[in-house]
């Protein structure tokens, strides 16, 4: 979690092989069931693509072809990975689109996607993530465009499919309330970097780095009722001329000498990691 350009979408887009040029992958690793999918050619990336890894996108536009129908792009997305009949392809297909909540699936998938409204469009997106039962899937904000039902009915479905196959979930997000009830562990994002992780329990009762604070302390709850909240100051830096030492030192109300430098990533006790020179105590 973290505001908008800390670099969460393009940490699921690397995962995928997605950067596009002249975007690159300069440094580190990526691994996924023993391989590292930095090395890996763009065929192995397309068997993997769809298949063990899914994503959501956050626009429906970037997963659904404006010019052809439903039915077409979900059954082709399961016959790419699977030696099936075409008509058990289908009913794969109208099975997905009736688990989240999609009404008369089997009229949906004549449809095209300009016949659908955008909260129906991103159900269909979500719907072909499921199509193969992936290993891990990255949803990057799916459900900002539905209705507060139907984000209740996705987030069940993605988890009972979780604890079904055990699918790992990378849930990319600015809501907290759906961090706390459907996550195991956060990773705080800040100018392209993750600056804390932890168990749900450790960030959201105890957070230590202050921008994690921050975020929290940003949202209404019925423990603030009555009183003012305290928004971050300032913007978030531009990742193109990002300050020298920590990226979050001129919106902090902890800045030190040692914040002129960047503070490197510490392992605390317990697997916690924070990268701060002056976390909360």
């Amino acid at each position: 979690m973290g505001e908008s350009g800390s670099g969460k979408s393009i940490t699921g887009f690397s995962i995928l092989g997605l950067v596009d040029p002249p975007g690159r992958i300069v440094e580190g690793s990526i691994d996924f069931e023993g391989r590292d999918l930095v090395g890996m050619s763009e065929e192995e990336r397309r068997a993997l693509r769809g298949n063990r890894i899914a994503m959501i996108f956050q626009d429906p536009s970037m997963t659904l072809n404006p010019v052809l129908r439903i039915d077409t792009q979900m059954i082709e997305t399961v016959l790419a990975h699977r030696s099936i009949p075409e008509a058990q392809a289908r009913r794969i297909a109208r099975d997905a689109l009736e688990k989240v909540g999609i009404p008369s699936p089997d009229e949906r998938l004549k449809a095209y996607p300009y016949e659908l409204s955008g909260g129906m469009r991103q159900r269909v997106a979500i719907a072909i993530a499921l199509l193969n039962q992936p290993r891990l899937i990255i949803a990057d904000e799916p459900t900002t465009a539905l209705d507060v039902s139907i984000q209740g009915q996705i987030l069940h479905e993605v988890r009972t499919l979780c604890r079904q196959t055990g699918t790992a979930l990378i849930w990319i997000t600015h809501d907290l309330a759906v961090v706390a009830g459907l996550a195991d562990r956060i990773a705080v994002m800040y100018a392209g970097r993750i600056v804390e992780t932890g168990t749900t329990a450790e960030i959201i009762e105890r957070p230590l780095h202050p921008y994690t604070r921050g975020l929290i302390a940003s949202v209404p709850s019925r423990a603030t009722r009555g009183h003012r909240l305290k928004p971050i100051r300032g913007m978030t830096p531009s990742l193109i001329h990002l300050p020298k030492g920590c990226a979050f030192k001129d919106r902090c109300d902890r800045t030190i000498a040692a914040c002129d430098e960047a503070p490197p990533s510490t392992v605390l006790p317990g697997g916690r990691t924070l990268r701060c020179w002056n976390p909360a105590p």
